[in-house]
């Protein structure tokens, strides 16, 4: 009895190693293998996605990492979801910086809030962290402030003629 215990564990283990089981649930958005192939230890068989919270790792400058925390809101547009824009949240702040060709850069985790079943795993995203926000403010573009007398000035048309008028200089993006 107990040999045949034995024969049927050998059995079993041999039959477990022929299964693979995900450490959390997900999606298989990838398979390489065709049925039969073996898979040798290192190289991808399967890419398993938990679409239920997509992230994105963005490459953020050493010269503004340091304005980045976690928790700031995120937009984002992905290249190919056309007039869509997503929202995130930075959920980590890379603390080491990678140089490559010179250029130091850290990584920042932002996940998506409002993700939909457009956005795939891979896709290319385009991501504005928000850093600041004004409230009751003008927004004016650079090329109409003016400098007339030691002071920033724009011309405004009243009743068809334009009448200069004294700005203060805030934010600029």
């Amino acid at each position: 009895v107990a040999a045949a215990e034995a024969r049927i564990a050998a059995a079993q283990s041999t039959l477990n190693m022929a299964f693979l089981a995900a450490p959390f649930d997900g999606t298989v958005t990838q398979a390489e293998p065709a049925v039969g192939d073996q898979v040798s230890a290192g190289s991808v068989a399967f890419r398993v996605d938990d679409l239920s919270h997509l992230l994105v790792d963005v490459q953020v400058s050493e010269v503004d990492i340091n304005t980045v925390a976690v928790g700031q809101s995120v937009t984002l547009t992905f290249d190919a979801i056309l007039g869509k824009e997503y929202h995130g949240e930075v959920v980590e702040v890379g603390q080491a910086g990678d140089t490559v060709q010179g250029v130091v850069s850290f990584t920042v985790t932002v996940e998506l809030t409002d993700a939909d079943e457009l956005v795939k795993p891979g896709m290319t995203a385009a991501v504005n962290i928000v850093i600041e926000e004004q409230n009751n403010v003008v927004l004016i573009p650079n090329r109409a402030v003016r400098l007339v007398d030691a002071e920033r000035v724009v011309y405004v048309l009243v009743n068809g003629q334009p009448v200069q008028v004294k700005i203060k200089l805030g934010f600029t993006s």
